[in-house]
């Protein structure tokens, strides 16, 4: 299962069993304590996937983490992100450091995942 991170706080999410239904349980935050309704381990974690797509880019993107933006067509690495400006701060492979907005962006990393990596 890939590593899916919670929107509000950057963390990755936990399968947590329920105690009395064998197999079924919910995904969730351990760290803001939000988790999906109960149901099967694949469902669930489907389920998680959905209701993070459902916050804004700003919040789902995390240091670390790789995308392209207009004007260039290297992958950049996210330093630094203020949900508050709605700016993030970017590393270009060269070392140099620009801050960008949202709508800048033009591959996330999960649109860069679901194109099956890195394309150039």
């Amino acid at each position: 299962m890939k590593d899916i991170k919670c929107p509000l706080c950057g963390r990755s999410l936990q399968f947590f069993p329920d105690l009395h239904e064998i197999a079924m349980g919910r995904i969730g935050c351990p760290n803001c304590d939000w988790t999906t309704l109960l149901g099967f381990e694949e469902t669930v974690w489907e389920e998680a996937e959905k209701i993070v797509s459902k916050f804004p880019p700003i919040m789902r993107v995390n240091v670390g983490d790789k995308l392209t933006y207009f004007g260039t067509r290297d992958f950049v690495t996210v330093v630094r992100k203020d949900t508050k400006s709605c700016e993030i701060q970017i590393e270009t492979p060269e070392g140099e450091l620009y801050i960008i907005e949202p709508k800048d962006v033009h591959k996330w990393p999960w649109e860069l995942e679901r194109k099956g990596g890195e394309e150039q």
